[in-house]
């Protein structure tokens, strides 16, 4: 049996598979943009920069070289594209891919798609509709303002745009369907008086859920919703089950990661599904669940004790919510708060310490990009 393993794509949870597989002894290779940090990383064997529009050749390649067993996707792209030719990979290279077919695949990964399915099956959700030329009014009416427009595919907070009246809906979509496509409109619940959680679970091909992990997001940057900067890990049965549920309708397979708000009347609500290993995965790896040795190893993983309260914080993401935020000082946990056993950061790795400071001008630069993402 090939046990090699191929790290599809670059981010923060890149370095994450990586190091969850290295310190079990498994050194993968990657294929990634010349320019991800994870290149330089001490937990890769090798690193292949990507070809543009040469991608699924050197998937390929690489497979028969290195004698690929599983491939491991970091990206909705990368996902969508080992969901378009999971068949192939499967029966004709004996390659395992943790992804669903790609019918099943859009159903979930697509944002308008997904609130369609949970309004038709019952799962709880925003008041969600789909945004075109003609029906802007009907919509806003039925979705009422604050509200959020959303483009159906797009990572993290890229396009998603806080509109308050009529007028700001007209003016700002148009913009934003010229820039990322089709798009949807939602009600906004603010994550002020609104907890955030991710659910990362992974189901295997006979419908089994392996393994799970709930973080509660205390700190995001941008502040009024974007990535996490500082999390915790918790239990939330009730919360656990109802996205176990939406993966048991939709005949998943694979790793997805629930981003999930409680709004205040204590109702979840289901905002999406990240179809992928998510950038918080070693979130799940500090609490004891190993999602990459869960892929590898499937139905014969033996999990440890989940651990709760163990806090990740993404460094160089929360010195931007620092120097953003006019509660910098009244946070709670307090912002200077970082040595204890149960504190862990996202972008630093005692192990791996050629990758700290490409991290930390990363996240520099994300400031800039990343404020203009919600208004």
């Amino acid at each position: 049996m090939k046990t090699n393993i191929l790290i599809l794509g670059g981010g923060l949870q890149a370095l994450s598979t990586a190091y969850s597989l290295w310190k079990e002894g498994i050194y993968a290779v990657c294929l990634a943009d010349k320019e991800e940090e994870i290149r330089q990383s001490r937990f890769i064997k090798r690193f292949y920069p990507q070809q543009k529009g040469k991608i699924y050749e050197q998937i390929l390649a690489i497979i028969q070289s290195e004698q690929i067993g599983l491939i491991i996707p970091m990206s909705d792209y990368f996902s969508e594209l080992l969901s378009k030719h999971n068949v192939e990979l499967e029966s004709e290279y004996n390659c395992h891919v943790p992804v669903p077919n790609h019918e099943i695949f859009i159903q979930g990964a697509d944002k308008e798609k997904l609130m369609a399915f949970c309004e038709q099956n019952g799962f709880p959700h925003p008041r969600t509709r789909a945004l075109n030329a003609t029906n802007i009014e009907e919509v806003a009416q039925y979705v009422q303002f604050p509200a959020l427009i959303k483009p159906n595919r797009s990572v993290g907070a890229r396009g998603i745009k806080l509109v308050h009246s009529l007028d700001e809906l007209k003016r700002d979509y148009p913009v934003i369907y010229k820039t990322y496509g089709d798009a949807t409109l939602q009600e906004y619940v603010d994550s002020k008086d609104a907890p955030y959680y991710n659910v990362m679970l992974y189901r295997s091909k006979n419908g089994q859920i392996i393994g799970s992990a709930i973080i509660e997001i205390l700190r995001f940057f941008p502040i009024k919703g974007g990535s996490s900067s500082l999390c915790r890990t918790i239990e939330a049965p009730e919360l656990k089950d109802i996205c176990e549920k939406v993966l048991h309708k939709l005949n998943w397979e694979g790793m997805a990661d629930f981003d999930v708000l409680k709004a205040p009347d204590g109702e979840y609500k289901i905002i999406e599904i990240n179809p992928r290993v998510p950038a918080s995965l070693r979130a799940a790896d500090i609490a004891g669940v190993n999602f990459p040795m869960i892929m590898l190893e499937q139905e014969h993983y033996i999990p440890t004790s989940y651990k709760v309260n163990q806090y990740l914080r993404y460094f160089g993401l929360d010195i931007m919510w620092f120097l953003s935020s006019p509660n910098r000082f009244k946070a709670n946990p307090a912002w200077f708060f970082s040595i204890g056993r149960n504190v862990y950061f996202q972008d630093i790795y005692a192990k791996d310490p050629s990758t700290w400071f490409s991290w930390l001008i990363n996240g520099f630069k994300r400031f800039i990009h990343k404020r203009k993402h919600i208004q």
